[in-house]
């Protein structure tokens, strides 16, 4: 099935935890509408498309899990806007395109994991500089392995070969 899009009448919901469901279609913009969402876990789904703009504004967001699903398209430069977030997991999708240097604005990062999608180019240099300043910031993990690496990266505390 589809997540319902009345999860987005829930203003105080904190945590969502929808992983492993068989889950399709895509994410519904009105599951960000709580100012409270700290926790987003939809990984192990077959959910699909581009993330939303209303994703973005989410700015309580201390974990995002969207692993081994589906998605598509680019990562948008707003994923600056998301400071409280610890956890960013997007592995195993279809992201396309480099990853957003915004990645640099968030402070809070501890662990990103970027592989097995199809992203390209280099890790910005501005999420190596808050990689190398941080101690919280201990797992970058992205496509930089293989004969014929997707990624760049200096900074990755690991490589994966990826797609």
């Amino acid at each position: 099935g589809m997540i319902p899009k009345g999860f987005g009448n829930l203003p105080k919901i904190a945590l969502l935890r929808i992983n492993n469901c068989t889950l399709e279609g895509e994410l519904p913009p009105e599951l960000f509408v709580s100012t409270s969402l700290r926790m987003m876990v939809v990984s192990d789904n077959n959910l699909n498309g581009s993330l939303p703009d209303e994703l973005y504004g989410a700015t309580s967001l201390q974990m995002l899990d969207l692993s081994s699903n589906e998605f598509s398209g680019t990562v948008s430069t707003d994923i600056g806007n998301l400071k409280a977030l610890k956890t960013l997991e997007l592995q195993s999708n279809k992201f396309v395109g480099t990853m957003p240097s915004t990645l640099g604005l968030l402070s809070n990062l501890e662990t990103v994991y970027v592989s097995f999608n199809l992203f390209n180019g280099t890790v910005p240099e501005e999420v190596c500089d808050l990689r190398n300043s941080s101690a919280k910031f201990t797992e970058l993990v992205a496509d930089c392995n293989g004969t014929l690496p997707r990624v760049t990266c200096t900074c990755c505390s690991a490589c994966e070969v990826g797609l």
